[in-house]
């Protein structure tokens, strides 16, 4: 049985977006270490980082929802119809995490899930 973890009160919008932010400042540094920790806790099945990942894409889901869905549900356009990228990397690393098939392409997320964990702040 996975153990009851308890993230949802301190996950906040501001937060998530710092973690997206050490992602980025982290991958243009070449820190793969920290992107690895994250990759390592989602091959693991990690408990603590499968919420964080959940929270942290309903979080950016919402955020995105908040800025441009009434753009979104009335654009003529593609392009205003999709979501964030942000938001698509975000679900889709809780998603592959969860049903046990992380790929490689999303460690910078699961790095920025991991810092949400408090597993490799630098």
């Amino acid at each position: 049985m996975a153990a009851h973890v308890e993230l949802e009160d301190w996950i906040t919008p501001e937060l998530v977006e710092a973690s997206y932010r050490t992602a980025i400042r982290m991958q243009q540094a070449r820190a793969l270490w920290w992107a690895d920790v994250g990759l390592k806790a989602a091959k693991a099945r990690d408990p603590k980082l499968l919420k964080a990942l959940e929270k942290a894409a309903e979080v950016v889901t919402k955020m995105d929802e908040e800025q441009r869905g009434r753009t979104r549900r009335h654009a003529e356009y593609l392009n205003h119809q999709t979501e964030t990228t942000e938001t698509q990397l975000f679900k889709e690393a809780y998603r592959m995490a969860d049903q046990g098939t992380p790929i490689e392409h999303l460690k910078w997320i699961y790095g920025a899930g991991a810092w949400l964990c408090g597993y490799n702040n630098a």
